[in-house]
Order: structure tokens, then sequence, then C-alpha cells
């Protein structure tokens, strides 16, 4: 019964807020109710349109914020070493990817510390015979002079 009196208190409500729409609704109810009644059907759909709507663009954004996350959790791997991390996607499952050089980061246990030596000294990029060299001195100037 509650819910009958709180239907008919809204109906009140937006009969007080808005007396011309109200007397339009009937007007049209009474003169010509085909139209009414297709004009029923496109607020109905209308409606319907925007939740579809809402309901797919929803589902896109929450599509592309899990690419997003997990191409950066792929760069994230990539940048340090690959190591082991866990993801929300992997439900619990712990995410092993590999390390540099190939190698399993599965083997390596926690606060181990691996060092990977490469090449000893960079490559030069420019031929030895290129630019000048400059003999310079360093000289002390006075403070009080300037």
């Amino acid at each position: 019964m509650k819910f009958l009196t709180a239907i008919i208190d809204a109906l009140a409500d937006f009969v007080r807020r808005n007396p011309l729409t109200t007397l339009i609704i009937v007007f049209l109810s009474l003169a010509a109710p085909s139209l009414l009644k297709g004009i029923a059907a496109f607020v109905l759909y209308f409606l319907l349109g925007i939740v579809v709507f809402a309901l797919i663009a929803g589902l896109w954004l929450r599509w592309r914020i899990a690419q997003a996350r997990r191409r950066m959790e792929e760069q994230f791997g990539e940048q340090f070493g690959g190591g082991t991390f866990r993801s929300e996607s992997s439900y619990g499952r712990e995410t092993h990817r590999e390390g540099p050089f190939g190698r399993s980061s599965r083997s390596s246990r926690e606060g181990e510390v691996k060092i990977y030596v490469t090449s000893e000294a960079p490559e030069k990029r420019v031929a030895h015979g290129v630019g000048d060299y400059v003999d310079f001195e360093e000289t002390k100037t006075d403070d009080k002079k300037r």
C-alpha cells in the first residue's frame, strides 16, 4: 500500500511542478490518442537508447582501460628485467615473464641480485680523426677585480 501511495504522491508532485506539461499531456490523450502513443513510444525508445549507449560505452571504456593496463605491465616488465609480478587479470596466479637474455625469472628468488656484464666500453660513434684537440689551461681570476 505504501508503494502505491508513493507513486500517487510522486505524480501529484509532478503535476504541481509542471502544470502546463500535464495540461498538454491530458489534451493529447483526449484529442489525439494515436499521437500521444507515438510520443510515448519515442520517449521510451529514446530512454532505452540512452541506457544501451551507456552500457556499450561503459564496456568499451573498461576494455580500453584493461588494454592500457596490460600494455603498461608489459612495458614495466621490459624496463625492469621482466620480473615476476601479480596482476589482477591472472586471478591470483603469478605471471612469469622472461627476464633479460631470455632467462626465465621463475628461478630467481626475492632479494637476489644478478649482474649481467655487457661490453666493457661503449663503442665510439665518431671516427678518431674527426675534430681538433684544444689545449687549455685553467687560470684563477681575482674576484675583487670584477
